[in-house]
């Protein structure tokens, strides 16, 4: 039985903070690997991405390529129309089939919008949702935050709080109806992508906030610059 992350985001770009809390999250589990998944036209995000869907693809690439047992996929780029993960988890559960554990990972602020997902009820039933910390957000008020609506339309799910020491495969695979939502502490690295891309709109290093091979892809391509930036201006970030 093979058991796999699933970790979605904009990655837009992706920084030390998502790497930290997979790897956190992968050794806790036991995971065979954990695959990032970068999201190509996500439905709750209207502004348009200031990297491309390809760049954001590479970089998760680059920053994950020295990582064995971290993979990226372009399932959602790949796909036409809008980035539904409903639909990238249906795809993962037909590519490893019913007797293979499935676990999606997501931040704490994107869980609380996840009752306005796409068919989010069947996205809970399709994988083992782990719900990560993230700067700025208390585990322990998410449940608080949820109204008797929200609850509703994910088909009144159970929570457990746990702390990532105390995580056990058998207690993520809990065979419990509805299946338990994990909220999972790890080490909350505070870092945001919008701060990283206006450092680099200030010509301010990025170092250590990204990896050293993401940092150089950023300065090669001058992703994040704005036009008024003078030639080679942004090449200090990385």
């Amino acid at each position: 039985m093979m058991h796999i992350g699933v970790m979605g985001g904009t990655f837009d770009p992706i920084h030390l903070g998502h790497l930290r809390a997979a790897e956190e999250i992968y050794w806790a589990l036991g995971l065979d690997r954990i695959t990032f998944v970068p999201a190509a036209r996500p439905p709750h995000k209207e502004e348009e991405f200031e990297a491309s869907a390809l760049h954001r693809y590479e970089m998760v690439s680059l920053a994950t390529v020295y990582t064995p047992y971290f993979s990226v996929s372009p399932i959602e780029l790949s796909r036409p129309g809008r980035s539904y993960s409903v639909e990238t988890l249906r795809e993962f559960r037909k590519l490893y089939g019913a007797e293979n554990a499935i676990y999606f990972i997501m931040g704490v602020d994107a869980f609380l919008d996840i009752a306005t997902w796409k068919e989010a009820q069947e996205l809970l039933s399709l994988a083992q949702v782990i719900v990560a910390a993230r700067p700025g957000w208390r585990l322990d008020e998410v449940e608080r935050h949820m109204t008797s609506e929200q609850r509703q339309l994910l088909g009144n799910p159970r929570f457990e709080y746990v702390k990532i020491s105390a995580i056990t495969r058998e207690t993520a695979k809990a065979h419990h109806e509805p299946r338990p939502v994990l909220l999972v502490e790890v080490v909350s690295l505070d870092i945001s992508s919008s701060e990283i891309r206006q450092l680099v709109k200030e010509g301010r290093s990025i170092r250590y906030l990204v990896t050293d091979t993401v940092a150089a892809y950023i300065g090669k391509n001058r992703l994040y610059c704005s036009g008024q930036k003078l030639i080679g201006e942004c090449e200090a970030s990385t």
